[in-house]
C-alpha cells in the first residue's frame, strides 16, 4: 500500500468529476457510477476514505507496475 499522503478533498472532487456520486441513503458514502457495491465512506472531519469490502477486494487484484515497465508508458 502507498504511504504517501493523499489530498482527500481533492480526490473526492476528482471522483465526482469521473461519475462517482453521493449515495442518497448514506450522505457520507461515495458510490461508483455502475457498481454500487464499490463505494468509499468519507470522513470529512478526519480526512479519511474507507473503501467497501467489495472495492477493497477489487483493488487487491491490481498489480502495480512501475511506469518504466508499463507497455502504455510513453
Amino acid at each position: 500500500m502507498p504511504t504517501d499522503q493523499l489530498d482527500v478533498p481533492a480526490f473526492v472532487l476528482t471522483l465526482l468529476g469521473r461519475g462517482w456520486g453521493w449515495d442518497r441513503a448514506f450522505t457520507d458514502r461515495l458510490v461508483h457510477p455502475t457498481n454500487h457495491e464499490f463505494y468509499l465512506v468519507y470522513d470529512a472531519s478526519g480526512g479519511r476514505l474507507t473503501p467497501s469490502r467489495a472495492l477493497s477486494a477489487h483493488l487487491a487484484l491490481v498489480i502495480l507496475t512501475p511506469a518504466s515497465k508499463s507497455k502504455t508508458f510513453r
